[in-house]
């Protein structure tokens, strides 16, 4: 009775040990089959899963507007070096910065020249009532804005994305095992880190657009012109020795012009002669013989 309780006992022991680790080695081989099925995973699966997951994160509240601002100014001025070395200190008090700069002369003797400039936008405004003030007359000024806050917002939204992506693709990296799985998360991350490093360059253009505004300043010069009075244009007596020896000049060209002609064409005039000689001598004889 003794030996019989004991097989019972051990019968149970035995097949609770067995139940246990066939529980164990089906709990490991879905946890490869899931580990596997994952790593395959496409990475836009794996954005669109971490967006699922946090829909919150394209809900992002900007207090205020990333804003890129343009301006083009034309305008007119009284002395254009004088004005162009004040746009020159007003930007360097702005903040800002001269970005190109162009001075030339134009065909009236007039100076002109175009003024590239990056001014933050705080100060845009007020930079440009400061321009209008230098100049005699403001012939042209335009301003545009583009708002680019819900692509910077899409960008930051994305960004945090791929970044999770991008962790979780290390994570797979670290668990695979087969030389496969390691060649193709490789693959996947290279391409996650390309685009991440895309759109923190976007993002980048986007807020140094927005922080700096840009002045093209255009002038041109409102100068008289007075007429060039110098010795030369009144001294009487070199003018009138230029213009005795234009004249002379001009018979010499006609008289050695008359020469060469004469001389050149003296065959044909002598045949000329001849011919009229013949002429006459003809008719003297022919008028004889009918008297």
């Amino acid at each position: 009775m003794k030996w019989g309780k004991i097989l019972l006992v051990g019968l149970i022991v035995f097949m609770s040990i067995a139940g246990c680790s066939s529980s164990k080695k089906e709990e490991f081989s879905q946890k490869a089959k899931s580990t596997k099925d994952t790593v395959i995973t496409e990475p836009q699966e794996m954005e669109r899963e971490i967006d699922e997951q946090n829909p919150e994160q394209k809900v992002i509240q900007s207090e205020n507007r990333m804003v890129i601002y343009h301006a083009e100014i034309r305008m007119e001025v009284k002395e254009f070096q004088k004005v162009q070395q004040t746009i020159e200190q007003l930007v360097q008090n702005q903040g800002g910065y001269i970005v190109q700069e162009n001075v030339y002369e134009s065909e009236d003797n007039r100076l002109e020249g175009t003024v590239t400039t990056r001014i933050p936008q705080a100060k845009f405004q007020t930079f440009l009532r400061q321009l209008e003030k230098l100049a005699m007359k403001v012939h042209s000024r335009h301003v545009t804005g583009e708002d680019v806050t819900e692509e910077f917002v899409d960008l930051e939204s994305r960004l945090k994305s791929k970044q999770a992506v991008e962790e979780r693709l290390y994570q797979f990296l670290k668990e695979a095992k087969d030389t496969k799985d390691l060649l193709a998360i490789s693959n996947d991350l290279a391409r996650v880190q390309e685009e991440i490093e895309q759109i923190k360059g976007r993002m980048k253009y986007l807020q140094n657009q927005s922080a700096l505004s840009t002045v093209t300043i255009h002038l041109f010069e409102n100068k008289v012109i007075v007429p060039d009075l110098e010795n030369k244009d009144l001294n009487t007596w070199e003018r009138t020795k230029k213009q005795f020896i234009s004249s002379i000049n001009l018979l010499l060209s006609l008289f050695s012009g008359l020469i060469v002609f004469i001389i050149g064409n003296l065959p044909i005039f002598v045949v000329f002669m001849i011919l009229i000689g013949l002429l006459i001598f003809f008719g003297k004889n022919i008028v004889k013989q009918k008297k």
